[in-house]
């Protein structure tokens, strides 16, 4: 586990102010190995903290992603999930239980020509999201 003034030297840092909620979402972020949705973070944060508001989470979640502290993961229709993973990587989401899963990122030379491109546009990352159904809903098959 981080220590939490670790965690509110590098808020200060990316220019936010080190507020509790702020520090304990971040902690709990990083903790966790799965895509958390902001109730699942209200949850968690409401343990070490009875009685903060699920607004306040929606908004600490907003003001760590603008930071590039934590990224959101969407989906049409589906809740956005939150992580704090920094290194570049992408995303195998079931359709069936709706898991995601982290894939490395797919790699690619900044000066790669891509079709389809408006003109003049500079790509800085490419975003893959692979659709299908994990090995659990399967029933466990793997074929």
């Amino acid at each position: 586990m981080q220590r939490d003034d670790l965690i509110a030297a590098e808020l200060r840092e990316r220019g936010l102010k080190a507020t509790q909620p702020r520090v304990a979402v971040l902690r709990v972020l990083r903790r966790r190995q799965s895509h958390s949705t902001a109730a699942e973070m209200h949850r968690a944060v409401e343990r070490m903290m009875p009685g903060v508001g699920l607004k306040t989470i929606y908004q600490v979640l907003d003001s760590l992603v603008d930071a590039e502290l934590a990224s959101c993961v969407t989906d049409a229709g589906s809740p956005y999930r939150y992580e704090a993973r920094r290194a570049p990587h992408d995303h195998a989401h079931c359709r069936s239980c709706g898991r995601l899963f982290d894939i490395p990122a797919r790699a690619f030379a900044p000066d790669e020509e891509l079709v389809g491109l408006p003109d003049g546009f500079e790509p800085e990352r490419i975003s893959v999201r692979v659709q299908g159904r994990c090995q659990r809903c399967r029933g466990g098959s793997r074929g």
